[in-house]
């Protein structure tokens, strides 16, 4: 059913009909010519692409699986479940043709084609500047975190810019890292430019220049492009639009969205037939899925600890952890917003940024990293602790792992510091070398046919 995903989303476009900006269910398939003329026509097309962040094949499930579950967060306890799908990706033995890295491919080509479509159509249409700025910017944040999540998971992929025709979708290639990055940092930065810092009524939710330049420190810091990394996330790090909550277990709250810490959250809302809920996040029958040298690296005291402790949800044999529990509604789904990027998490990216570029001994790094220490409960560190700066790398990324536990981002940390082989043998499983970075899907090997433009990934 889905052999060929990089050639259907190349050109077909979907967009979302509702009126609440949550309510991004999309429209069957609206003729691409004739449906963009009017605000109204981009903005149910920028509802569409959100839509593609919402699916169960992204932040709705399967992204967070292949990036937590492989990292040392998680465990799949279950060989039998799905084929075995998730659990061999967990254990680094998944093969080409696991559908489910084939499945979030395809909805991460999605989610560009839809924006790519919105970015080629909107400069001809008269409206409101400023809300076309937003659109437009919407768009772009939305392509630079699929990208941004494509190439990290996958290496060189296809860089795809515009919407193309079935027939340029035949001349695709895997693109350089570089370049790939090179239009993330752009679409970022013009996305900074042209959004808002706020929104009001059914808007709130929608990405923000804060976001937008959040993300964008974020892919400095992965680049290693530390100056720039400091220059970008100093305001933010520094300024009042964001806080860290007195109370860590309020960020993810159900009754509790859009607050004051959160960045960027992809929405949910469940209930409801028009299907926005989703499944509980890691949520298990068999065993424990919280690796126990995950929890066994809190210190004592630490608030964040309770937060990976499994608790049953009402009506479901199923056991969640509590950072992200919400009572099952009567259509067996939940609402918890998946937070993508938020204040802690800048706050850690600017300590390492700093540190990177210079040690200096309790300067602001320290500052930094200590203000996320202290609001969990933990004693901050000094400079006689953490005497050089290799120190403190060590410090500050095991404080991420600690802090933004099963939010999908310990994965990726451990192989932008290379020390992903070293902390997966902690586990009991071996992780060869080449499996930094996931097989390119079969199927699309199987199409473009090419192994000079569009190789398989090393050791597949």
């Amino acid at each position: 059913m889905k052999k060929i995903a990089l050639f259907l989303t190349a050109f077909v476009g979907l967009t979302a009909c509702q009126k609440d900006f949550l309510d991004l269910k999309p429209l069957s398939q609206p003729n691409v010519d004739n449906f963009y003329k009017t605000a109204t026509d981009f903005n149910n097309a920028v509802n569409g692409a959100y839509d593609a962040l919402q699916s169960s094949t992204q932040y709705g499930g399967d992204y967070n699986t292949i990036v937590e579950a492989r990292s040392d967060n998680v465990l799949d306890n279950d060989p039998s479940s799905g084929s075995g799908l998730r659990y061999n990706i967990d254990r680094f033995i998944e093969p080409t043709t696991n559908t489910v890295l084939r499945d979030t491919w395809g909805s991460l080509y999605t989610g560009i084609n839809r924006s790519n479509l919105i970015l080629d159509k909107i400069d001809a249409v008269t409206m409101d500047a400023a809300l076309k700025a937003r659109y437009k910017g919407e768009a772009q944040f939305i392509r630079a975190l699929s990208y941004f999540n494509l190439v990290r998971l996958w290496g060189k992929v296809p860089l795809v810019l515009t919407a193309g025709t079935t027939t340029e979708a035949r001349s695709y290639i895997r693109n350089e890292v570089t370049d790939i990055y090179a239009a993330i940092e752009k679409d970022l930065i013009a996305a900074a430019a042209g959004l808002p810092a706020t929104y009001t009524g059914n808007d709130i939710g929608r990405a923000t220049s804060g976001a937008a330049t959040g993300l964008l420190g974020k892919v400095y810091v992965t680049e290693k492009k530390y100056d720039l990394a400091v220059s970008t996330l100093k305001d933010l790090a520094n300024g009042t639009t964001y806080q860290l909550l007195p109370n860590i277990a309020d960020v993810f709250s159900v009754t509790n969205k859009n607050n004051a810490e959160l960045l960027f959250s992809v929405k949910f809302k469940k209930g409801g037939t028009i299907g926005e809920g989703h499944g509980s996040w890691f949520g298990t029958s068999i065993g424990d899925p919280i690796e126990p040298s995950l929890r066994a690296a809190y210190p004592a005291g630490d608030k964040r600890l309770p937060l990976t402790v499994m608790v049953p949800v009402p009506s479901s044999i199923n056991a969640v952890p509590r950072k992200f529990y919400d009572e099952l509604s009567s259509t067996n789904d939940v609402g918890n917003d998946f937070p993508v990027l938020r204040y802690a998490d800048v706050l850690l990216l600017y300590a390492e940024a700093l540190n990177q570029v210079g040690y200096q001994a309790d300067g602001d790094a320290f500052k930094a990293l200590n203000r996320v220490r202290t609001r969990a409960g933990v004693t901050a560190y000094t400079s006689a602790q953490l005497a050089t700066k290799d120190a403190f790398q060590t410090a500050v990324i095991n404080e991420r792992r600690l802090e933004l536990a099963l939010e999908s981002d310990r994965w990726f940390d451990l192989i932008r510091t290379g020390t992903a082989v070293a902390a997966i043998k902690v586990t009991g499983i071996t992780m060869p070398d080449y499996r930094v970075v996931y097989p390119i899907p079969q199927s699309e090997i199987d199409v473009y046919n090419n192994k000079t433009t569009f190789p398989q990934n090393q050791g597949y």
